[in-house]
């Protein structure tokens, strides 16, 4: 079954050209998507705890949010997946991998008319999922542009992140680009564009990853031997109101490194993993995440998971093959 969003938060305000002018109509969750990769042998029982407490893409418990992929994928790869509709105290839950997909700030609105915009996390949150991580957790964070996603800066800056809350822009390697010229879909992030850091081990714990789509992400850095995915040297960002903020030869897409016994994952696309596909004012259907069969973000997923893992024996995963 696929599932056809009214309004998608993430994909619907974007417009796109190439060659000519297209504008997205739909986006549509294909429910009948199925990942082909073959699955660990060993039974690790890896426990997957998924936050549905704040305002992530999993509010939505129905097949809209477009994450069947990734489940499925976890399911069958031996990991065991569960909800938390409560507030975030890690050392009441018993789980390996927290996953936190997508986490707005809150809109306060005073008395004047003035807004701001405050993080979810409380401080209290923040400590024990900081904790939990360096006594040996595994996070995987995605963000999203303000205000979905901006909301996780109390968390990344905790972890020594920084964050460029905009939309990553490159002439280099696009598809689709938006029609003010500020977001473009890199089709074709490949090791040869320097883009795929092939020598951070997550890549070795799983299928072959050679080109990766990615969606008009935001933007961090940390060390270097942290980037899984680089974007383009020169790679400017532009603030939420699309004015121009800066450029910069060292802006990652997604990073993984170690924090303590613990481990972190942190991408900037909250697509990148998820089943959707796009239609076009011109009724052309675009597969663009995980969905295309031009693309090995399935199997970095796979990959990026099984790093993430306490439990799994990378001598198992036989070099890739598996």
């Amino acid at each position: 079954m696929k599932h056809t969003l009214a309004a998608l938060v993430l994909f619907s305000a974007f417009s796109f050209t190439a060659q000519a002018k297209k504008v997205v109509t739909d986006a549509i969750a294909d429910t009948d998507y199925r990942h082909e990769f073959s699955a660990l042998k060993q039974q690790h029982q890896t426990r997957v705890l998924i936050d549905r407490y704040h305002q992530t893409i999993y509010n939505t418990q129905d097949d809209s949010h477009g994450a069947h992929a990734m489940l499925d994928i976890m399911s069958r790869d031996g990991f065991k997946i569960s909800y938390t509709d409560k507030t975030l105290d890690l050392a009441k839950v018993d789980t390996d991998i927290l996953i936190i997909h997508g986490l707005p700030n809150d809109k306060i609105t005073l008395d004047s008319g003035a807004v701001f915009w405050k993080s979810p996390v409380s401080d209290k949150e923040l400590d024990s999922i900081v904790r939990w991580v360096a006594e040996g957790g595994s996070l995987f964070l995605t963000l999203s542009h303000f205000p979905g996603g901006s909301g996780a800066r109390p968390l990344l800056e905790a972890f020594e992140v920084k964050f460029r809350d905009g939309y990553a822009y490159s002439p280099k390697y696009p598809s689709f680009t938006s029609k003010d010229g500020r977001c473009s879909n890199f089709f074709g992030m490949t090791e040869q564009a320097g883009l795929l850091k092939k020598s951070h081990p997550l890549y070795n714990l799983g299928p072959k990853v050679e080109k990766i789509d990615f969606h008009c992400g935001s933007a961090v850095f940390r060390q270097p031997q942290d980037v899984v995915i680089a974007y383009p040297k020169a790679t400017g960002n532009y603030n939420k109101d699309d004015s121009f903020h800066e450029i910069s030869d060292y802006y990652a897409a997604m990073i993984a490194f170690e924090y303590g016994k613990g481990k972190v994952v942190v991408t900037t696309d909250q697509g990148m993993f998820r089943n959707f596909i796009f239609t076009f004012d011109e009724k052309e259907k675009v597969y663009v995440t995980i969905t295309s069969p031009d693309n090995d973000n399935g199997n970095l997923f796979v990959n990026m998971m099984r790093w993430l893992s306490p439990h799994i024996d990378p001598a198992k995963t036989q070099n890739n093959k598996n």
